[in-house]
């Protein structure tokens, strides 16, 4: 061969590796393009860590730095006294009246922007290309210009899961991006970061039976919420099904029961899950309970109005498997069932009502991830099931659901058009292995109220009960009232 061929065999041969670098470049900003998110190359992990290194050179900026790195371990491990000094220190404003929970996050958010950082919070959400975005409740979980991108490496190293929690350091986009992005992970689900790699998944936890009663009561003038503990008990980890008709106040004994919750329980995390409602009913719930109220009116594509759903099973599985207590109250699996309905592909079967049964398996999912957990937390579902409403496709999603549920909570439309409230059928009313939540002299007297019940008519037994209970001020000196009564039955 001659000295000029192998020449230009070692020209081309010099010339192709960067054309296929580049080409490859090519290729990862086009998958990028395709999927409407901003090509982020740098390992934010790294771009931390330099960030650091180069403040850290600065006399200033070090003794600065010693000054606040305080994770999440050490304010758990600290008194809270010790963190009102930290609160005081970093003039955080009302921290006495803070849970310890939110005091915690209120001192990282301090020290964070004392260090020149945002700090932010948000839903995690993977997408198909392996990196991922903190999606906001204050924009019902779905997509936004406010998002917070997470690198890949992120995710594998805190084996991050769509649904977590995740917050800690944000840095503004720079020139050429279009997100926040992540710098670095302080808590996910409200717990240090070692908890993620040591959580077991979901699926593989043990159900078993509500067996700790989730008191609703609020008040001697809430009606509802004191028949609800006497009759049709909540535990945690129920999955409690409330079979309303149209206009018989179903959304307003949502409301009573989360105000309930949160004055009993303030431990528990509550999730408002509403589907296809009034855009004037999410304001008002908005306002008047302390839950995390996600929406999707009914002016939404069925698609978002399923997606928000999905992240929201998604964000509570994330937080009992962190042994937290979630509720989600909802209105409704009817309305959700419908926008599954109009979604999925048509499996060319169909049932009464032109319901398709491939549209029915996401809403069972949903529902029947209600469950107490052996290893520790739960997740209560309460959701509204329409019917009377004239439509034979709602006839058929309820019956698709009765019976699903171990908790059922049945309004009556006769009382309801009386203006009776609440409109509750006694009756029908009842909570399966309801013996694991009350007590055994508590259990007895609501038997002796069942049976002095059963002889009377719907109306006539609602309103001796509310009689009975608006001459006492709890549910307990109600039911010393049924030992002097009993003999007469």
């Amino acid at each position: 061969m001659s000295p000029r061929k192998k020449q230009s065999d070692s020209k081309k041969a010099s010339t192709r590796k960067p054309a296929r670098s580049k080409d490859v470049r090519e290729d990862e900003q086009t998958v990028l393009n395709e999927n409407s998110q901003n090509s982020q190359n740098t390992e934010l992990v790294s771009e931390e860590q330099k960030e650091r290194a180069n403040d850290v050179k600065d006399p200033k900026v070090k003794d600065r730095i010693r000054e606040v790195e305080i994770d999440i371990n050490q304010l758990e491990e600290m008194p809270i006294r010790e963190i009102y000094k930290l609160a005081r220190k970093y003039d955080i404003a009302g921290y006495s009246q803070m849970t310890k929970r939110d005091l915690i996050f209120a001192v990282l958010k301090a020290q964070t922007e004392s260090y020149g950082y945002f700090f932010n919070q948000g839903i995690m959400e993977i997408t198909d290309g392996g990196y991922g975005f903190l999606r906001g409740l204050d924009n019902n979980l779905l997509p936004s210009s406010h998002d917070i991108y997470v690198s890949q490496s992120q995710i594998r190293r805190f084996n991050l899961s769509t649904g977590d929690l995740v917050a800690g350091q944000v840095r503004p986009p720079k020139e050429g991006e279009k997100y926040f992005a992540l710098l670095r992970i302080e808590a996910i689900n409200h717990k240090p970061l070692s908890f993620a790699a040591e959580r077991i998944s979901f699926h593989n936890l043990t159900p078993t039976y509500p067996n700790e009663i989730m008191k609703v009561e609020s008040g001697p003038g809430v009606m509802s919420t004191r028949i609800i503990d006497l009759f049709s008990p909540i535990g945690k980890g129920q999955r409690a099904l409330i079979v309303a008709p149209p206009k018989a106040g179903k959304t307003t004994l949502l409301k009573e029961i989360e105000n309930g919750i949160a004055e009993n329980h303030p431990e528990t995390i509550r999730i408002l899950l509403l589907v296809d409602e009034r855009p004037e009913e999410v304001t008002d719930l908005r306002r008047s309970t302390k839950a995390h109220v996600l929406a999707a009116p009914f002016d939404m594509h069925p698609e978002k109005q399923i997606k928000i759903a999905e992240q929201t099973l998604d964000m509570a599985k994330r937080l009992a498997e962190f042994g937290y207590d979630v509720v989600i109250l909802m209105d409704s699996i009817t309305r959700l069932a419908r926008a599954y309905n109009l979604y999925v592909p048509p499996s060319g079967k169909l049932l009464s009502g032109g319901v398709d049964p491939s549209a029915l398996y996401k809403p069972k999912h949903f529902f029947g991830a209600a469950r107490n957990i052996e290893e520790g937390g739960s997740l209560t579902i309460v959701s509204t099931a329409l019917i009377e409403t004239g439509s034979k496709m709602d006839e058929v999603i309820f019956e698709e659901f009765k019976g699903t549920g171990n908790m059922e909570l049945v309004l009556s439309r006769q009382l309801a058009n009386k203006r009776v409230f609440p409109a509750i059928n006694l009756a029908l009313s009842g909570t399966r292995k309801e013996e694991l939540l009350l007590d055994q002299n508590t259990l007895r007297k609501v038997w002796v109220l069942r049976r002095m019940l059963s002889s009377m008519s719907e109306e006539e037994g609602l309103k001796l009960i509310m009689d009975k209970l608006r001459s006492t001020s709890t549910n307990e000196e109600f039911l010393d009232l049924i030992d002097l009564e009993k003999t007469r039955y």
